[in-house]
């Protein structure tokens, strides 16, 4: 009796000491991989449109190493939709005044419009900010503590994606 008190016990402290996610936890990652939008929120705006293009942007510094680790996905990211014809995008160098996504082209102020857009979403003015459409906003990376630039790109292409469906 002893023994089968002693098995089932470590049977239940194995069970109970498993990995496998607790009912209703859900990792991250797993779920941008099924294209949810996890890091992102709602602002309760309607979506933003340029020539009836849903208008992505991001407000970085030059001197932000939290910029400096999305620059190249959010630029590959928005310059494949902008290309398609999809979306209008702007990255605006907060400290340089630049779009970063016009190749040869050096702005020097950004127009007010857009500063003011970007204090509209982002009152401290911390970077980067991320606007997606008006629609969807985000104050810093939301994996970068994972190092995980593959799952920054699925949430902006889910995001992007979500974006152009609701404009059908």
């Amino acid at each position: 009796m002893k023994k089968t008190f002693f098995l089932l016990f470590i049977f239940i402290l194995l069970i109970g000491c498993s990995k496998s996610e607790p009912s209703g936890v859900v990792n991250i990652d797993q779920r941008v991989n099924e294209g949810q939008i996890t890091t992102f929120e709602e602002t309760g705006d309607p979506i933003c449109y340029e020539d009836n293009k849903p208008i992505i942007r991001l407000f970085s510094t030059t001197w932000c190493p939290h910029c400096n680790w999305i620059r190249g996905t959010f630029n590959k990211v928005v310059k494949e939709y902008e290309r398609d014809g999809k979306i209008a995008a702007y990255h605006w160098v907060l400290d340089n005044g630049d779009n970063e996504l016009t190749d040869g082209i050096q702005e020097s102020v950004i127009p007010p419009k857009e500063i003011g857009l970007h204090k509209k979403y982002n009152p401290s003015g911390s970077i980067p900010t991320f606007v997606f459409g008006c629609k969807y906003k985000r104050v810093g990376n939301g994996y970068e503590a994972q190092n995980n630039l593959k799952a920054e790109e699925a949430e902006f292409r889910a995001v992007i994606e979500e974006l152009l469906k609701d404009e059908n």
